[in-house]
């Protein structure tokens, strides 16, 4: 007697397939007095890097490492639980950050320059969106 069983072939999409972003490909891109974010939901590493008085902005979007321009900025980091939002575009890709200070220096170290913040990402480029959350600090 012959058994004859169907075969089943299943596949899975790449995770990086589905994903928009990704770590910067060229993680020292920026560095010295800069913003810079990391998330381990994307991935190792940096996913952003950013001039400390915004003339160059970095993300990896889509596979590339894309310079993003900020378009609209509302909010401060000054104090811990102060509340950043910030829109970024570029060709096609907006990228919106809300950034929620979580550590700042005390006021009486004079030679501390760095703010720490969450973040929450939502990028949206050619009908694809996703959005993400990550840690990281301003400074130098």
């Amino acid at each position: 007697m012959k058994l004859a069983l169907p075969l089943l072939v299943v596949s899975f999409p790449a995770a990086s397939s589905t994903q928009l972003l990704a770590p910067l490909k060229d993680q020292d891109a920026i560095y010295g007095c800069s913003w810079s974010a990391s998330s381990p939901e994307i991935g190792p590493g940096v996913v952003l890097l950013a001039e400390a008085d915004d003339s160059r902005t970095l993300m990896n979007i889509g596979g590339s490492d894309v310079e993003l321009a900020l378009v609209d900025e509302q909010g401060s980091l000054a104090r811990a639980g102060d509340i950043l939002e910030r829109t970024f575009k570029a060709e096609g890709i907006v990228v919106k950050a809300r950034y929620r200070v979580t550590w700042t220096c005390p006021e009486d170290d004079e030679s501390c320059e760095v703010t720490r913040f969450d973040v929450s990402f939502d990028v949206t480029s050619g009908g694809r969106r996703q959005t993400a959350k990550a840690t990281g600090d301003f400074g130098c």
